[in-house]
């Protein structure tokens, strides 16, 4: 807003439709008597010369008659309207009728004056007003219809111009491409760097999809780091390839944020009008499947939807209805599996693994689930079941005074990312009343590794709590010596694919042999998990690995069934069990 000493000197260009050249005149001397210089009027005098005009001139208002030569009534708003749609305008019209006041207010007029009870005080307060309301109704069309960080049309906006789109492809019998970008790592980067970078790369990026297509075609921010190109007059994937691969370019380079060099890279999916689709839902979900399977792909990867997609969403959604059901139905057990001390014998802990009983597919390993529980968001709930239960049933066996031992729970990637999960360790063990040097999760390298800085402070926030913590699959992934050394850790635990190779020529002994001498430096006990053959225990008995943990001793077990071994090992462990098996060796080991 301007303040009313700025207001005199400001020069404001009108439009003046109207074809009474008296009634004109009267306006121009209306407008010139409040300001000499502060309007500027452009005269015409029919509907059809002002739409013509539009390309030459940026008024600040509008002023028109309704009844014009070549129009009348609302049939004039709506017009000039379309001609031009960001500025405000003023019926002046001879009509007293108040009906016809408001059809003209409702079809887009900013207000509506009648002639010969106008002064100039009053028209000029009216234009003031009338443009102040239009800049207000244009900033609400522009919150409601755009991306407010990117700038770029949000969901709405685009929803409206592919119906648009695709009504003229209809008429032309041309066809319409319809793409989804899903940015990839976005969340570590997000995550690593911060928000603040995370807004600004979300811009760079829409500026640099934003110049690699053409001026008819629309770019939309769908929500996070996903985008909308719709693309018009191509009919055949060929003719979309060339964009892809500009805007697959250019993201694909180096960005600078902050002083921080970010690499990025997109997949996209791809859905054509109209083989995939009649409507945007119909094409967004078309290409929502395609640009989940380039993402499957790897990076950087583009994919055209095809029929096997939707058969193969509909397995994921029905597999998503059978968890769902499962958490509900409580069709989720645990089982078992003892880790034995090489030293003297003695069970010194037992590690808690999942499994589903499937209503027609049986008992089902992680290997079937675990991806899907994380896809599904449902990983933080059934973690959270499986460290209660687990901690209920250490409790059980303490009651039946066996010899001291843990219980190990794994914990996933995305649990340890939620913020609730400190409140979760403590809830269990409370409720169960475990001591916490009888608890001890679990965790994988590369989830510690994705932010090591924020790993170790929640690493030390669980050891506060007196709980053990063990990285599991060890040697897997990319661990950082210097952070190893760092972390508050208790045990490695040798990946099985290692313990299981000891006995050949390759590097499975070596890769065992540095982590048994890693933990023995650092002070920290080494677990060997997938132990199956006498051989392979002795190796690890005769490279001095502390624990270890097999079918060669036990397979995973209910705890009904698991329950006896213990005890007899209770009474055997002074003998020294080699090679007590509860099972005929099987195909694998931990799982």
């Amino acid at each position: 807003m301007h303040d009313k000493g700025q207001e005199e000197h400001e020069l404001r260009e009108v439009l003046l439709v109207e074809d009474n050249r008296i009634d004109a005149q009267l306006i121009r001397r209306l407008l010139r008597r409040v300001s000499t210089s502060y309007y500027r009027i452009t005269h015409v005098r029919t509907l059809n010369d002002a739409v013509l005009s539009a390309e030459e001139l940026s008024p600040h208002v509008i002023l028109a008659d309704l009844n014009l030569p070549d129009s009348r009534g609302t049939d004039t708003v709506t017009s000039l309207q379309t001609a031009y749609p960001d500025i405000p305008l003023i019926i002046v019209s001879a009509w007293e009728d108040e009906a016809v006041s408001l059809r003209s207010v409702k079809a887009g007029a900013q207000d509506y004056l009648v002639k010969g009870h106008i002064d100039g005080a009053n028209l000029h307060r009216v234009i003031r007003y009338a443009i102040e309301r239009k800049r207000t109704e244009l900033e609400l069309v522009r919150l409601a219809q755009f991306d407010q960080l990117t700038g770029l049309p949000n969901r709405t906006l685009l929803r409206e111009r592919v119906n648009h789109a695709l009504a003229r492809a209809m008429r032309s019998g041309s066809g319409v491409a319809t793409l989804i970008l899903d940015m990839d790592r976005f969340k570590e980067i997000n995550d690593m760097l911060g928000h603040e970078v995370g807004d600004k790369l979300l811009i760079k990026a829409a500026k640099r999809i934003r110049a690699n297509v053409r001026d008819q075609d629309t770019v939309a921010r769908l929500g996070g780091d996903e985008f909308a190109v719709v693309l018009e007059g191509v009919s055949e994937p060929k003719e979309v390839l060339p964009v892809i691969e500009r805007i697959v370019d250019s993201l694909r380079e180096v960005t600078t944020v902050d002083g921080h060099e970010v690499n990025t890279s997109t997949s996209i999916g791809i859905a054509m009008y109209p083989e995939n689709g009649n409507n945007l839902s119909e094409l967004l979900r078309a290409a929502d499947l395609a640009m989940y399977q380039a993402k499957s792909s790897g990076r950087a990867c583009y994919q055209f939807f095809a029929d096997a997609m939707q058969e193969e969403a509909q397995s994921r959604r029905a597999l998503e209805w059978a968890l769902r059901h499962a958490v509900e139905a409580n069709e989720f057990q645990l089982v078992y599996q003892p880790q034995v001390c090489l030293r003297t014998g003695g069970v010194i802990g037992v590690e808690a693994l999942i499994r589903w009983m499937h209503p027609t597919r049986g008992l089902l390993t992680p290997y079937h689930f675990i991806g899907a529980l994380e896809e599904f968001g449902l990983i933080n709930e059934v973690g959270e079941w499986v460290l209660q239960t687990a901690c209920e049933q250490m409790r059980r066996w303490q009651a039946l005074e066996l010899q001291p031992m843990r219980i190990s729970v794994n914990v996933s990637a995305q649990q340890f990312e939620d913020p609730l999960l400190i409140d979760k360790i403590r809830s269990a063990l409370a409720n169960t009343d475990l001591s916490p040097e009888f608890l001890e999760l679990e965790l994988t390298e590369s989830c510690l590794m994705s932010d090591p800085a924020q790993a170790g402070a929640l690493l030390r926030e669980i050891r506060d709590v007196g709980v053990r913590i063990a990285i599991d699959d060890f040697g897997t992934g990319y661990s950082s010596l210097t952070y190893l050394n760092e972390f508050p850790l208790n045990v490695l635990k040798i990946d099985k694919s290692f313990v299981q190779s000891v006995e050949s020529n390759d590097r499975g002994g070596p890769i065992s042999n540095m982590i048994i001498g890693l933990g023995q430096n650092l002070g920290l006990e080494v677990i060997a998990e997938g132990v199956e053959t006498p051989g392979q225990l002795a190796y690890m008995e005769e490279h001095g690995c502390d624990i270890a943990q097999g079918y060669l001793y036990a397979h995973p077990e209910s705890p009904e069934d698991l329950t006896p071994w213990l005890m007899s090992n209770q009474r055997t462990s002074g003998t020294y069990m080699r090679s007590v098996s509860m099972k005929k060796i099987g195909d694998g080991s931990k799982s």
